[in-house]
């Protein structure tokens, strides 16, 4: 999963981006581009994919509901996290940071839809 999101941003010329994905409280994959020397937006969006099962953009569009985590800096309430559910329970998540929390969302749904497709597609 973690691959498929570095060929993409590469293939796509983004610049800046950060990926990290965890997996059973394993962190499995990180990849921090030339020029992003930080992780805490990719932490602190994987702990609100943790702490409410939703994704970041979700909890984001929904602040009211999620105020105990404004406020907390080992949270990031912005869009670009997403939870990895397997046998429908959450196991992990997929972080991106570096673009707009828009185009975060986007790409981390992206290759958790292609990730899900492929596995599917492998035990039909």
């Amino acid at each position: 999963m973690g691959i498929n999101a570095l060929m993409i941003v590469k293939e796509r010329k983004l610049r800046r981006i950060g990926i990290r994905v965890k997996l059973d409280d394993k962190l499995v994959f990180q990849y921090l581009m030339d020029g992003k020397n930080e992780d805490n937006y990719l932490k602190g969006k994987e702990n609100v994919v943790i702490k409410t099962g939703k994704s970041s953009m979700f909890v984001y569009d929904h602040q009211n509901d999620y105020q105990e985590l404004l406020n907390d800096s080992n949270y990031c309430v912005s869009g670009g996290a997403l939870p990895i559910m397997i046998n429908g329970e959450i196991r992990g998540s997929i972080s991106i940071s570096g673009m707009t929390q828009e185009l975060d969302h986007a790409l981390a749904q992206e290759v958790l839809e292609n990730a899900y497709q492929k596995s599917f597609t492998y035990f039909e």
